[in-house]
């Protein structure tokens, strides 16, 4: 996959634009690109850190938060429940996305929580439904 400049970018066109180089986008690419004959840009707003240590080593989990080269610094509404403050909700800004500074890890969410997406109205999102697209993420 070749890294190209942003005038390189726009002197082509695409088949499909992924917004977006985190763990879904890059699979979401890699998946596309199967087919020679498409072709697939992957925009990525954050930096492309292919020898930074602070990336390649999982166990940096942590030093990233609070740095604007690595992740995006939002904040949630305030919650009522720990006395309405904002909670910060670091998000990866690097290709690879938040799992290049989460410790590469990933979990599954609980059944009852996915199902209860589609109470709040994720009509046909459910585990029956999500359990097929999470097999496709571990093969």
């Amino acid at each position: 996959m070749p890294l190209v400049s942003l005038e390189e970018c726009l002197s082509r066109s695409y088949d499909y634009v992924v917004v977006g180089g985190g763990t879904a986008g890059l699979t979401l690419a890699g998946r596309l690109s199967e087919d020679p004959s498409v072709s697939v840009l992957v925009l990525e707003a954050g930096g492309f850190n292919p020898d930074d240590q602070l990336i390649l080593r999982p166990a940096q989990f942590g030093v990233h938060f609070g740095q604007d080269e690595y992740v995006w610094q939002f904040k949630t509404v305030s919650q009522e429940n720990v006395a309405g403050r904002q909670i910060g909700w670091e998000r990866g800004k690097v290709l690879g996305g938040s799992s290049a500074v989460n410790f590469l890890a990933w979990t599954i969410p609980a059944k009852e929580d996915i199902d209860d997406w589609e109470k709040l109205g994720s009509v046909g999102w459910n585990w029956e439904s999500f359990s097929k697209a999470l097999s496709k993420t571990i093969s």
